[in-house]
């Protein structure tokens, strides 16, 4: 069972160390063409699978997890979903360039779902299943603040940003709703898979919703330069209609 879990943490080694490779590559080769790097974007996404390569390491060499008296708890593996869920939402920011206080609300209620997951997976008993409830309510008011918050608050304008921003909103939205799921058949929850499969499952979805979205985001880049030259990824006044008037973010198309 260990070996077979060890086999799918290093297939995720290896998964995410290829996904790092495509923006490191078009953050070098544009910056050697055009002279414009676009450096935060392309060093957030590299952040996403790099950080998640580490993590997976971690755990193909044994060093991933401790054990409670409630069960193994993959210390690696919240770590990295607590480091990488809130740059795949800063991504997603530096896009829609909603106000600092939306952005930094979306992160917020991230954070709050992953330690309710971390509580939830060291406990037992009620006080799981509440840490479990809690880190669902929370994750319910994420995919309100993606479906309906960012987007109202975005001041993109350009149709190419705006359809670049929508695929990696839904990619996030829908396979992020899958998470929850494994959690309650993994032995976290109702303990209807094994370790392994558990592993499987996590490795697969982690691979298409970073990997996917990093070669989704890096295919889009075009998208990037329609954001002007601003450098802040965030207007100030965007939540503010009424600043509109004064504020220009974009350029024409």
């Amino acid at each position: 069972m260990l070996v077979d879990t060890a086999v799918w943490a290093w297939i995720g080694v290896l998964a995410m160390g290829a996904g790092t490779i495509p923006p490191l590559w078009a953050w070098v080769s544009r910056s050697s063409e055009t002279g414009e790097s676009h450096a935060v974007y392309y060093a957030t996404l590299a952040g996403v699978t790099g950080i998640a390569a580490v993590a997976y390491l971690l755990m193909a060499l044994g060093f991933g997890s401790v054990s409670l008296s409630a069960g193994e708890l993959d210390i690696a593996r919240y770590v990295d979903w607590l480091l990488t869920t809130p740059l795949l939402l800063l991504y997603l920011g530096l896009l829609a360039r909603p106000s600092r206080r939306v952005l930094a609300g979306l992160i917020g209620v991230d954070v709050v779902i992953i330690a309710g997951g971390i509580t939830a997976a060291a406990t037992s008993g009620t006080v799981s299943w509440v840490a479990f409830g809690v880190a669902g309510v929370a994750y319910l008011g994420l995919v309100y603040g993606l479906l309906v918050s960012l987007p109202r608050s975005a001041s993109a304008e350009g149709d190419r940003v705006r359809a670049v921003f929508g695929t990696l909103r839904n990619i996030t939205v829908v396979l992020w709703t899958l998470y929850p799921v494994v959690w309650l058949l993994a032995p976290t929850g109702f303990g209807l898979l094994t370790p392994a499969t558990e592993m499987l499952v996590f490795v697969y979805l982690d691979v298409v919703s970073k990997v996917g979205f990093v070669v989704v985001a890096v295919a889009g880049a075009d998208a990037l330069d329609r954001l002007g030259d601003r450098d802040e990824f965030v207007s100030p006044n965007a939540a503010d209609p009424s600043a509109e008037e004064h504020t220009t973010v974009l350029g024409d198309d």
